[in-house]
């Protein structure tokens, strides 16, 4: 059932614009999750480093970031809790999601601010409650292989940390936030699922709108700004790309104007997921095959046959390593190029973690939130992309989100619809799109009347 050309339907624009909140009973959940996690590895008191782009382990139970600062959040074992903060921040802790004491840190904030010595951090951490009877897990926001003792956090704070605790005592935690196998965040609620739609159809709607304005002359900032939506926080460098890349190291749009034949890659995100496309604009196959000769039956069709395969493929319950076993012995690494993890969790930062890797002895579970991921490299062709965001939800997911989010189940319901009856897509019940362009996949840029379908058996 390979991938065809056909005229079909545009999706719908269909984001809600209801900003959806995280409940206080989901947090609560989400910190039974950690302290759980911290009594099955023994740890009495967790550290949890945050700045601006590495702070999702600390947004989740505080809920906020500590925006241009550093922060870090101190996590006992009984449940007690210290914000640590820096000077522009520390009136934030009157907002945390989980009632915490708080201290002023001045070297947590900007430079040239008014700052103390390193003994300043060392008297904090000697003062605040910190559970040391057991082990001190440290949660930065990478997975670092068999190096337990290795921390991606700024040298400075884990000096002072040893001034209180032994280092033999200190352990890198942060897989008891983001490990595929039994991180606590990588399912999701259905409260936490609705919140995340949000920004992954906003961020659809955003590529959407930005492919179907586009036209020649028209600038990347044009249509970067079309890709921005309502003053949301993107989790990713916005793309808005013309032609060749990275011109001077430049990865931002720039008054470059859309050319006939030029490369063409959007690309957009928010907490939540992200969208992106990438081709030609072109208007026909004719043009297509004068500008990457044999593109389309070489990159595109392969790309979306294994899209398709992708979708069909993942399982609750699955062994994450057979699927990734599956899926590259139907689109081989070595003839297609992809190097990366094909498909990954996503959450507040677009890539949380992946269970998709070689050798995983990861499972595939219900409530997680997936990026269809995977990029080709070919030899003298351009590359393709069509990222968009699912979550995989058992029966009884499914129920409660039906029930707790009725319009949102609404949204789904209309989007399987679209991918059946104009895609030719058909999804098994537990894969809920989370966009509205999940699987549309324009060949022809500057042409909206036709996308990839399957073809029927």
């Amino acid at each position: 059932m390979p991938a065809n050309v056909k005229k079909t339907q545009l999706p719908n624009a269909d984001n809600s614009g209801e900003v959806i909140s995280l409940t206080d009973s989901t947090i609560e959940e989400r910190r039974n999750k950690v302290l759980n996690l911290m009594k099955e590895k023994e740890i009495t008191s967790l550290v949890i480093y945050a700045d601006k782009e590495h702070g999702s382990n600390f947004e989740y139970l505080v809920g906020f970031v500590p925006r241009f600062e550093e922060a870090l959040l101190v996590l006992n074992i009984d449940g007690t809790s210290t914000l640590v903060l820096g000077n522009e921040n520390f009136n934030k802790a009157q907002y945390s999601r989980i009632k915490s004491a708080s201290k002023k840190c001045s070297l947590f904030s900007l430079p040239n601010q008014p700052m103390e010595e390193l003994s300043e951090l060392e008297e904090i951490l000697s003062e605040i409650s910190m559970d040391t009877t057991g082990k001190l897990g440290i949660v930065g926001w990478k997975l670092i292989p068999g190096m337990k003792t290795y921390f991606d956090i700024p040298e400075f704070i884990v000096m002072a940390l040893t001034s209180v605790v032994d280092r033999e005592k200190l352990m890198n935690a942060t897989d008891l936030f983001i490990s595929p196998k039994y991180g606590a965040r990588i399912t999701n609620n259905a409260n936490e699922i609705a919140h995340y739609e949000y920004g992954a159809s906003l961020a659809s709607d955003g590529v959407l709108e930005a492919m179907n304005s586009l036209e020649i002359n028209k600038s990347e900032t044009e249509v970067g700004e079309i890709l921005n939506k309502q003053g949301q926080y993107n989790s990713v460098v916005t793309i808005a790309a013309f032609g060749e890349r990275f011109i001077k190291g430049n990865l931002y749009p720039t008054d470059n104007i859309l050319k006939k034949k030029d490369k063409v890659s959007l690309t957009v995100a928010y907490r939540g997921g992200l969208s992106s496309r990438s081709g030609y604009a072109v208007e026909n196959f004719a043009e297509l095959e004068e500008v990457d000769k044999n593109y389309f039956s070489e990159v595109i069709v392969p790309y979306f046959n294994a899209y398709h395969h992708w979708l069909m493929n993942i399982k609750i319950g699955k062994s994450a390593g057979e699927f990734y076993n599956q899926f590259e012995e139907y689109y081989p690494q070595k003839k297609f190029g992809w190097s990366l993890c094909p498909g990954h969790l996503t959450a507040e930062e677009e890539w949380l973690s992946s269970p998709f890797y070689k050798n995983s002895d990861a499972t595939i579970q219900s409530g997680m939130i997936f990026q269809i991921d995977f990029i080709p490299s070919q030899p003298n062709h351009n590359s393709v992309s069509a990222e968009s965001t699912i979550v995989l939800a058992d029966k009884e997911l499914r129920n409660e989100i039906k029930q707790e989010y009725p319009k949102l189940w609404m949204r789904i319901e209309n989007r399987r619809k679209y991918m059946r009856e104009e895609l030719t897509i058909h999804l098994t019940d537990e894969v809920l799109p989370l966009t509205s362009t999940v699987g549309y996949y324009r060949p022809f840029l500057l042409n909206k009347d036709y996308s990839l379908c399957m073809n029927e058996k």
